[in-house]
């Protein structure tokens, strides 16, 4: 056989062995992700069905015919809700918990006890965390689309790749081992045979597809409970149906408040949008562009960056976040950390929402919070963002340096450590590379950590949140710090996801590109009674060394 003949057969090999493994791998493949708190596995079916196995207490099954196509389904075993805080980050929680920051002296977050003041400690904040965590998923099921759609492309993928090699290798090698003369022997054994083949096939074919309807499930006895929702048609089998009416309806009303709630602001920000205060410097000089064109140079080159921090999974905030990165014609969105409750897998969904409501290709950056963890800045990577991990990254041609909170705020037990390092211990080591480090901005979850390198003057401005209370922006040392209030509205002892208990702010700065400092910055604050107040621009101090001392009251060890 020529090389063109052998070549052509084994691509006929790949093409035939593709064909018929694409249906194993499409039905086999699995992909253990999340379900609103839960643990889930998921499996392709072909009974043309949402099926959410509960276990013991039942199943929700659902018509999928206006989702998958081909008559095939969808099966979500739901496991369980593990408590936060395990030595290996393969948990997460459905419960909010956070701090008490506005006891400590100067409004930062210093439980001196090292225990955790915040929601978390009971079941029934549990349970609310919970209900919040399905909302969540009922108000923006999109993200959590887009995660079993990667999920499950990459399983099938994998398992496709990987019967298609084996089969086709084991063929070759079969071939290679038997010889020419052996195949072609066998060729001639088969010559006018085809008809029986053929036959043979069709016969194979004609019993799958009767198999198929035969046990094509019966139609579903939809429970009236979703008239109206989402899940209309949807029925619930076992013990789930004794209660489904009470715990979706508990779902759906807070799901929602939640939109009606976002929606009224959403349409307020768009209002005081078309007023806010325009008046501000252009440069760190202060230099305002004359009316009528820039004829003494004096042109706005800045960058313009809208900076979040603490969103700690309020997916309502973060369509804010959204439209008013899209509003403000930002360069860049950067991130102080805390998008997450506690940093498991399945908050990773909060993460998501966060990501879809930004523009489309817009820069992105982040640096880890305590309430975050390895697994959410991994998880961000994998998006595209650029993640400070005692690094430095460049946006709009600003140099951003920082690196992640050492601490995780777990579920129930407190700050943990996520190194060996304390917070002190590792403020001084951001210094050290602070000062071995050229960089513009200083971007670090925890103003304290910071703090050092402001006060050696390696660092002339930091960015950073965590205390959920906007400090700033001020001297400390040599020089100037800005601390956002938190942006997803989170007050101690309350549930975030929601519509809003506390007041949840926004930051638009501005930087001059030519001496890459910040210039000044607006504050977008959304209240709980729906109201938004964006404020006049606020002026970036210029640092001064060793002029301003650093405040008496900060304390010297906090822990959150």
């Amino acid at each position: 056989m020529s090389p063109r003949r052998r070549t052509s057969a084994l691509l006929i090999l790949i093409a035939v062995v593709a064909a018929v493994t694409l249906p194993w791998a499409l039905l086999s493949a699995r992909a253990d992700l999340s379900f609103g708190p839960h643990e889930a596995s998921y499996q392709i079916t072909a009974d043309s069905r949402l099926t959410v196995d509960f276990g013991p207490l039942g199943k929700l099954l659902v018509p999928a015919d206006d989702y998958l196509p081909m008559g095939l389904g969808l099966t979500v075993d739901i496991g369980q809700i593990p408590v936060s805080g395990a030595d290996e980050d393969d948990s997460h929680t459905g419960a909010s918990e956070r701090r008490s920051d506005s006891n400590s002296p100067d409004g930062s977050d210093g439980a001196s006890d090292g225990s955790e003041q915040g929601v978390g400690g009971g079941a029934v904040d549990a349970l609310g965390g919970d209900i919040a965590s399905y909302a969540s998923l009922f108000s923006a099921p999109q993200a959590q689309v887009n995660e079993v759609i990667d999920g499950l492309t990459t399983a099938i993928l994998a398992r496709w790749a990987l019967a298609v090699c084996l089969i086709s290798g084991a063929v070759v090698a079969l071939a290679f081992i038997l010889g020419p003369v052996r195949l072609a022997g066998i060729g001639r054994a088969f010559v006018g045979k085809e008809l029986i083949g053929i036959g043979l096939v069709t016969i194979l074919v004609l019993a799958s597809v009767g198999t198929a309807v035969l046990t094509r499930p019966k139609p579903l006895d939809a429970d009236p409970a979703f008239d109206g929702t989402p899940l209309e048609g949807a029925q619930v089998t076992g013990r789930l149906g004794g209660v489904i009416d009470a715990a979706f309806t508990a779902v759906k009303d807070f799901a929602d408040d939640n939109d009606a709630f976002y929606d009224q602001v959403l349409e307020n920000l768009r209002t005081q949008w078309t007023t806010r205060p325009q008046t501000g410097n252009w440069s760190d000089q202060g230099l305002v562009p004359r009316p009528g064109g820039d004829a003494e140079g004096l042109n706005a080159d800045v960058s313009t960056f809208v900076f979040g921090s603490d969103l700690h999974c309020n997916i309502g905030m973060a369509r804010v976040v959204g439209v008013v990165t899209r509003m403000s014609e930002a360069d860049a969105y950067i991130d102080g950390g805390d998008v997450t409750m506690t940093g498991t897998s399945a908050e990773n969904y909060c993460f998501d929402v966060l990501d879809d409501e930004l523009p489309d290709k817009l820069p992105r950056m982040i640096v880890k919070g305590n309430h975050d963890s390895a697994e959410t800045t991994n998880h961000a990577r994998g998006k595209g963002w650029k993640v400070l991990d005692d690094t430095s990254a460049t946006m709009s041609g600003v140099t951003f340096f920082g690196g992640p909170d050492p601490r995780r705020t777990v579920f129930g037990s407190g700050p943990q450590l996520e190194t060996d390092l304390t917070a002190d211990q590792y403020a001084q080591k951001l210094n050290d590379e602070a000062c071995a480090s050229d960089f513009d901005i200083m971007l670090i979850h925890d103003a304290r950590i910071g703090a050092p390198s402001l006060r050696s003057g390696c660092a002339q401005y930091s960015l950073s949140g965590h205390w959920h209370r906007r400090v700033g922006p001020e001297p400390l040392g040599s020089g100037v710090r800005y601390v956002s209030s938190t942006t997803g509205g989170a007050l101690a002892n309350a549930l975030t996801p929601g519509p809003l208990k506390m007041d949840a702010e926004l930051s638009i700065v501005r930087v001059d590109n030519r001496t890459k400092r910040p210039i000044d910055v607006q504050i977008v604050t959304v209240s709980p009674d729906k109201t938004v107040t964006i404020e006049p621009w606020k002026t970036f101090p210029e640092p001064v060394p060793l002029v301003a001392q650093p405040p008496q009251t900060e304390p010297a060890n906090e822990e959150d």
